[in-house]
């Protein structure tokens, strides 16, 4: 069987176009209408789901030509994105104690360096991640010469938005991070249909 055809290779392809999306529609949730509890749920939903979305772009950037940094781009964007689902559990916990008033707590876990470092740094391998991917993209042909450029803007923007706190950065980054992935997914589907492009 070919495995461009698996179903999970479609299911990979869906999760990619899905991802995206999902985190747009939880920003706008924290953004819009300040419901930080609802939002970490909505963000652990799409981190979950980028984790089949970059194991499929993982597999057929490397299967193109062996390409190491896909590799190394894949694993970090991956271990990235499970801190960010594993984040979200902290800022769940944030925004309950923010519901209750007890604002020195959180105030005092925020001054914890290792549990930030633990929890909120490491996320950094995402943004990362996607920026080795992108650079395994630009290198080869069969992918929309707009990804890689997408993809790469995409990243830079994420922890601009988020570490720095910038609402405009953070819907900016969402919205080109779903321009990338609605192209990456939409190649991860047809790829079965269409392998001679890829390979």
């Amino acid at each position: 069987m070919n495995i461009l055809k698996h179903p999970f290779v479609r299911i990979a392809g869906l999760c990619a176009i899905l991802a995206p999306l999902v985190m747009f529609i939880g920003d706008l949730v924290l953004i819009v209408g300040g419901r930080k509890f609802e939002w970490t749920i909505i963000l652990w939903l799409a981190f979950v789901l980028f984790v089949p979305a970059i194991f499929g772009l993982t597999y057929i950037a490397f299967g193109r030509s062996e390409n190491k940094l896909a590799l190394a781009g894949g694993a970090s964007a991956f271990f990235g994105a499970m801190a960010g689902a594993g984040m979200q559990v902290l800022f769940r916990v944030y925004a309950v104690l923010e519901e209750t008033g007890d604002g020195q707590a959180i105030e005092d876990l925020q001054k914890t360096f290792k549990l930030i470092a633990a929890t909120q740094m490491i996320g950094l391998f995402f943004p990362i991640g996607l920026i080795l991917l992108s650079i395994s993209l630009f290198r080869h042909r069969g992918f929309n010469r707009l990804t890689p450029l997408l993809l790469t803007v995409g990243a830079i923007l994420f922890p601009i938005g988020r570490i720095g706190g910038y609402a405009f950065a953070v819907i900016g980054s969402d919205l080109v991070l779903t321009a990338a992935f609605v192209l990456i997914g939409l190649q991860i589907i047809t790829a079965g249909e269409d392998s001679d492009r890829l390979t």
